[in-house]
């Protein structure tokens, strides 16, 4: 699952808390996890282990990872790379059995959140922070995308292939560089264009800025990727969350 919180999620754990419990999700990666304790309190409502990764130079930068498998691993990008204006890490999460699991039954993981806005200046902000994504991938492999993972989170940009009648043009670039770069998007796989789902807002959705994208040897793996309405969802964020499931 990727889902932007709102602002911190202050105020709404048990909403938010409630609409991941209903998805049923394993892995999460959360955008706007402004404040490091509200955070854990999220983690420990649910369960579930958790990375916090917050950017020092923008303090609403901060991401997060919430994770019923084991995390084996994590680190926070925006600490590291300026070009990173809100948040991003890698991180690689592994199911917890007896005996310990094949690396098959690992994951590996990046999650972001490109900077906001619409306006096509915005968006040559978000294009410049993409190599330092791409960069990201070079953990996973030796270059190009790399060993199989899932690039989630909130691109604050429109799919290419989607239809949109909001009165304005929503930038659309970021998405097509990271189609071009090999990505596959997850719900694209179950979805005709005409039939894509919408995200955000959650008063009244109108575009997709949130994503699950998949490396393409994960692509046949992946068996649905919906944007996830409950409900509940209305009340706990801005953004309804978008939810795939991949069998490993």
């Amino acid at each position: 699952m990727t889902y932007n919180i709102l602002e911190g999620g202050i105020g709404r754990i048990d909403p938010l808390a409630e609409v991941i419990r209903l998805s049923g999700a394993d892995v999460v990666v959360v955008q706007e996890a402004w404040e490091d304790a509200a955070f854990h309190k999220l983690a420990d409502r649910l369960g579930m282990d958790r990375f916090w990764a917050g950017n020092p130079r923008n303090q609403h930068g901060a991401v997060g990872l919430l994770s019923r498998w084991e995390i084996r691993e994590a680190v926070n990008h925006a600490a590291l790379d300026q070009r990173l204006t809100r948040g991003a890490f890698h991180a690689v999460v592994r199911r917890r059995s007896q005996p310990p699991p094949s690396q098959k039954e690992e994951l590996g993981v990046i999650g972001v959140h490109l900077h906001a806005k619409k306006t096509m200046a915005d968006e040559q902000v978000r294009l410049s922070e993409l190599p330092a994504v791409f960069e990201i991938a070079r953990e996973f492999a030796g270059g190009g995308v790399g060993v199989s993972h899932v690039l989630a989170g909130d691109f604050n940009a429109s799919h290419p292939g989607q239809r949109v009648n909001i009165g304005w043009e929503l930038p659309r670039e970021v998405v097509r560089k990271v189609l071009e770069r090999g990505y596959v998007d997850a719900h694209a796989l179950h979805h005709a264009e005409e039939a894509f789902d919408v995200s955000f807002p959650t008063s009244k959705p109108v575009v997709r800025v949130d994503y699950v994208f998949v490396t393409p040897e994960l692509a046949p793996r992946v068996k649905g990727c919906e944007v996830f309405k409950p409900e509940m969802g209305r009340f706990a964020s801005d953004h309804f969350p978008v939810v795939a499931e991949l069998e490993l």
